[in-house]
């Protein structure tokens, strides 16, 4: 069998591989406390399911354009304006299959086979796969030596003529990290300099826990800003993941070759995905609050529990819905790797979550709190039960 050069090292994504199984088995009545997913577990909110039937029933079924439909970019300029203090117009946005494929769309857009493109680890296991698919080189800078913040000179170390871009995401998807102005004003400062391309990752930006602030790179200054494309989306804040609403803003001709890549492989969103995404931004806020303030609550409530296993560390999440928790006292003397702890305690214990080698943070295991305070309980304390019986 042949397959191009490009595929042939691109992995699954683990995540998706580990939440498909648990969910396998627990269609076959397998009690699987399953801390894996990357989706908030609540319903999609009515306004914006009732907004999809009308679309339904109207007839708002065909092709729409493929940056999408007038509306929806009026109300995301006026997002980005009030809540990130970008000046955008519909030129500068593109509304895409899910905030993934945004990302995908600048990288086939921009990335030639010759091109290096810099990832902070521990990075969304999507990242690296789909830099490999442009035929670039993805350069990991590891953060685990400086409490997953940023490191300008680190970063610097990695750059060269090569060097096309760089990913950000905060709140970072593994770790829970917020990233500060100062830290963001330090690396704008180094990508403008190498004039280099920023993608930075928001999905998050809404799920953040006070005293923390979400501050969007781009928004620093108008350097920056024409070199940076803002990634967002609807899927973790209005609990929207099967919908598939992402969006990007940036410079108007470089988000007009990424819309060229959309425009040759899937066309338009979802015309009625569209519509419930109007409703979503639209939606009253306290909504949205009242799920931020159930993660909370579950946030706090995982963070005892490790707390008391011993061997147990963790990185305390200042956004997202994950605990990334330390297993390096237990690699090397009972287990191979991460990989093997999350294989072990999913198969022997009905417990799923993520190995953080698959983001490039080996001895770290990632917990989602997007679940029922129920199964959190459940899945944490079947963690505590597998350590003491192997260990």
């Amino acid at each position: 069998m042949k397959i191009s050069k490009r595929f042939a090292n691109v992995g699954d994504s683990s995540t998706l591989k580990i939440t498909s199984l648990a969910k396998s088995m627990k269609s076959k009545n397998i009690d699987v406390a399953i801390l894996a997913a990357g989706e908030p577990d609540f319903d999609t909110p009515d306004k914006i399911k009732e907004e999809a039937i009308k679309a339904i029933k109207e007839g708002f079924t065909g092709y729409t354009a493929v940056r999408g439909i007038n509306e929806l970019l009026d109300l995301i300029c006026e997002k980005f304006k009030r809540e990130n203090g970008l000046e955008y117009k519909p030129e500068n946005i593109m509304v895409s299959t899910g905030a993934k494929q945004s990302i995908y769309n600048v990288l086939q857009a921009l990335c030639d086979e010759d091109s290096e493109i810099i990832l902070l680890a521990p990075y969304w296991v999507s990242y690296i796969e789909m830099v490999k698919m442009t035929g670039a080189l993805p350069v990991v800078v590891d953060t685990s030596v400086d409490n997953f913040r940023i490191n300008v000179e680190r970063i610097k170390e990695k750059i060269n003529k090569k060097t096309r871009m760089i990913i950000i995401n905060s709140p970072n998807n593994l770790t829970g990290v917020v990233y500060t102005e100062k830290e963001l004003r330090e690396l704008a400062d180094l990508i403008v300099e190498h004039n280099i391309y920023c993608i930075s990752d928001e999905i998050y930006e809404k799920i953040i826990y006070s005293p923390n602030k979400h501050y969007s790179i781009a928004a620093l200054n108008n350097n920056i800003k024409d070199l940076t494309f803002t990634v967002n989306g609807l899927s973790k804040t209005y609990a929207m993941t099967g919908w598939r609403i992402g969006y990007l803003g940036g410079e108007r001709k470089l988000v007009e070759k990424a819309l060229m890549v959309q425009t040759h492989s899937t066309s338009c969103t979802s015309s009625i995905s569209q519509k419930a995404a109007v409703a979503a931004l639209k939606l009253d806020e306290r909504i949205v609050n009242s799920m931020i303030d159930e993660f909370k609550k579950r946030r706090e409530f995982l963070m005892k529990k490790v707390e008391n296993i011993e061997g147990l560390n963790y990185v305390q999440p200042q956004g997202a819905f994950y605990l990334f928790v330390d297993f390096r006292n237990f690699i090397g003397k009972k287990f191979k790797d991460s990989e093997e702890i999350c294989t072990r305690l999913l198969e022997d214990y009905k417990v799923a979550v993520i190995p953080g080698g698959a983001f490039g943070a080996e001895g770290f295991v990632r917990i989602s709190y997007a679940a029922s305070m129920s199964e959190i309980e459940k899945g944490i304390d079947r963690i505590e039960k597998f350590l003491k019986e192997n260990v």
